[in-house]
């Protein structure tokens, strides 16, 4: 049997670390079921594309900063001999199989792809091996607003994908909740204020009965 040629790299740190570098707001148990259903929304996803998955988190990621451990972790997918690769995180609900599907024909028809974020960032990023720059690539400013502009400098040939919202706090949950509501129902009392659960038609029970109490949302940032 041949070798794909295409795969998905999910790009993503475990559940616990997950919960204790972005703050859902619902206490330490709390915030890791959040984290545990975005990875699984993720995964169900990634595996219903019918494309091989490889996985990078804590226990593989080599570097001091993202974005060595990010462009460590494409140069060794890449080292598997595949040559066209799909990145993704796992804050992105609105990530569907044919997204990943249609990443898949662009790169193997020689295109890079870029998902843009309403951030600044990128949601996927669809690479080629052959054109793949780890020194430059990791020297872009991930995690910043000004990521997008950069990547588009460095693939400015790159196809565009539809802008897409991820989740990083809290009030990205309860922004998107009417959207989001059927992949997380079941964690309604950890996203949700009783008040806007009640008006969602969700009782405000809760499944992990010592957060019943109305949910505390991360400071902003200055």
């Amino acid at each position: 049997m041949p070798q794909a040629t295409t795969a998905i790299l999910l790009f993503s740190r475990s559940a616990h670390e997950e919960a204790l570098a972005k703050s859902f707001g619902a206490g330490p148990a709390g915030d890791r079921r959040v984290a545990e259903a975005l990875i699984r929304r993720t995964e169900s996803t990634l595996q219903r594309s019918g494309l091989p998955v490889l996985r990078s988190d804590e226990h593989s990621q080599r570097g001091l900063t993202f974005g060595e451990r990010l462009g460590n972790a494409i140069t060794d997918a890449f080292a598997t001999g595949i040559d066209h690769l799909i990145v993704v995180g796992n804050d992105c609900p609105d990530l569907t199989a044919r997204h990943l599907r249609a990443a898949a024909r662009m790169l193997e028809n020689g295109r890079n792809i870029l998902g843009p974020d309403h951030r600044g960032g990128a949601w996927l990023l669809g690479l080629q091996r052959h054109n793949f720059d780890r020194d430059r690539f990791v020297r872009l400013s991930w995690e910043s607003d000004h990521l997008l502009e950069e990547l588009r400098a460095l693939y400015p040939a790159a196809e565009s994908l539809h802008r897409l919202a991820d989740l990083n706090q809290i009030k990205d949950l309860r922004r998107h909740w009417w959207r989001l509501r059927a992949y997380f129902a079941h964690l309604a009392v950890l996203l949700l204020p009783p008040r806007q659960a009640r008006s969602a038609g969700l009782q405000p029970v809760s499944i992990l009965g010592q957060f019943s109490s109305p949910l505390r949302g991360p400071p902003e940032l200055a």
